[in-house]
C-alpha cells in the first residue's frame, strides 16, 4: 500500500527536495519565482526569499500571513529569510507534511553552489542549481574587473542554465550567449520559458500504477516519460543507466529498490549533466517509479530504451 505523501514507512517525513535558483542582479530570478508561485504545476512549494516586497502575489491567491511566512491558497508558502537562512530552513521543516519541495532564491551576488550545500541538512535533499542569465548583459558582465569572477562562478557552478529575456533578445544575441555558455559551463542551457517540471524536477508521488513506460507531451514540446517497476533492480543496471543517458535528458528522478539493498529507498537523480544515486532511508512501500524529461527533438524511442535499462 502506498504511504501518504511526505511520510516514510518509519513515520518520519520524507526529505524535501531543495532547488537553488541563482543568477546575477537583474537576471530574472524574482520573475521566475513569481511564476512558480502563481502556477506551481500542482506542486506545493516553499519559496525562500530575502524580501517579501519583491514577490508579486495576487491578493486572491494570498490566504494568510503569519510573521515571516505567507500561506497561499494553492498550497505554496513563501518565507522571508530575515532571521537567517538556517532559521528559515528550520521553519520550513515544520511545514514538511504539507510541502513537496523547497526553492531558495540566492542573492544576485551570492554563490548558488555554496547555498546548495544546505540541502544536505536533515530533512532535505539536493535537487539541483538553476542559474538564470540575461543574454543582453551576461557576456559584458563576465569581463567586468569587479563582478566578472562572480558572474562566471555562478554560471560555472550551475546544473541548469536558463536564458531569460528571450522575448527581447534577438536570435544573434541568444546564439552568441549560448556559445559563451558552452565555453563557460558544462550545464545544460535552455531558453525561457521553461516548464516548471524542468526547473524543479519531476514529481514522483501519487502516480498511476502502470508497468509500461508512458509518453506524454510536455509544455513547450518537452517530453515526459514515466516507467513503473515491479521489483528491485540490479546495481549493475543502475550504473549502466547512469552512463547511457541520452543527451537530450535534462531532468530525471526515480525512487527504486536495488537488489543489494532491497530494504532501502534509493533515489536516482539527473539534473543537467550531473547524476546522483543516493539512499535516503528505508523503503516506504510506495511505487517504484522513474520519470524523465527531455528536450524537444529527443527521440522518444531512445528515452524508452534508456528507462528499460533499469532491470
Amino acid at each position: 500500500m502506498t504511504q501518504s505523501k511526505n511520510t516514510s514507512r518509519n513515520g518520519q517525513p520524507d526529505r524535501l527536495p531543495l532547488t537553488v535558483i541563482g543568477g546575477y542582479l537583474g537576471a530574472g530570478k524574482t520573475t521566475l519565482l513569481n511564476q512558480l508561485l502563481a502556477d506551481p504545476a500542482g506542486q506545493r512549494i516553499a519559496v525562500l526569499v530575502n524580501d517579501f516586497g519583491d514577490v508579486d502575489i495576487d491578493g486572491r491567491l494570498l490566504e494568510s500571513t503569519a510573521g515571516d511566512v505567507l500561506t497561499l491558497a494553492n498550497g505554496c508558502i513563501c518565507c522571508s529569510m530575515v532571521d537567517g537562512f538556517a532559521e528559515t530552513l528550520e521553519t520550513v521543516r515544520g511545514f514538511s507534511d504539507r510541502l513537496d519541495r523547497v526553492v531558495v532564491e540566492v542573492s544576485g551576488v551570492g554563490d548558488p553552489r555554496q547555498v546548495a550545500r544546505w540541502a544536505h541538512l536533515p530533512g532535505f535533499s539536493p535537487d539541483g542549481v538553476v542559474v538564470l542569465v540575461d543574454p543582453l548583459s551576461v557576456r559584458n558582465r563576465s569581463d567586468d574587473r569587479y563582478i566578472g569572477e562572480t558572474v562566471v562562478n555562478q554560471v560555472a557552478g550551475a546544473d541548469l542554465v536558463v536564458m531569460s529575456r528571450t522575448d527581447v533578445a534577438d536570435e544573434a544575441q541568444l546564439v552568441r550567449t549560448e556559445e559563451w555558455l558552452a565555453d563557460t559551463t558544462g550545464a545544460t542551457v535552455l531558453r525561457a520559458p521553461v516548464p516548471t517540471a524542468v526547473i524543479l524536477g519531476p514529481r514522483l508521488r501519487n502516480l498511476p500504477d502502470e508497468n509500461a513506460p508512458t509518453l506524454t507531451a510536455h509544455p513547450h514540446d518537452h517530453v515526459s516519460i514515466t516507467r513503473h517497476l515491479d521489483g528491485p533492480v540490479a546495481r549493475a543496471s543502475v550504473e549502466t543507466w547512469i552512463r547511457a543517458r541520452p543527451g537530450g535528458v535534462v531532468r530525471a528522478k526515480g525512487l527504486v529498490r536495488v537488489t543489494d539493498r532491497p530494504a532501502d529507498r534509493t533515489v536516482l537523480q539527473v539534473c543537467g549533466p550531473n547524476s546522483a544515486v543516493t539512499v535516503d532511508g528505508p523503503w516506504d512501500d510506495g511505487d517504484q517509479v522513474v520519470v524523465a524529461i527531455a528536450l524537444p527533438g529527443t527521440p522518444r524511442s531512445a528515452l524508452v530504451k534508456w528507462l528499460n535499462l533499469l532491470d
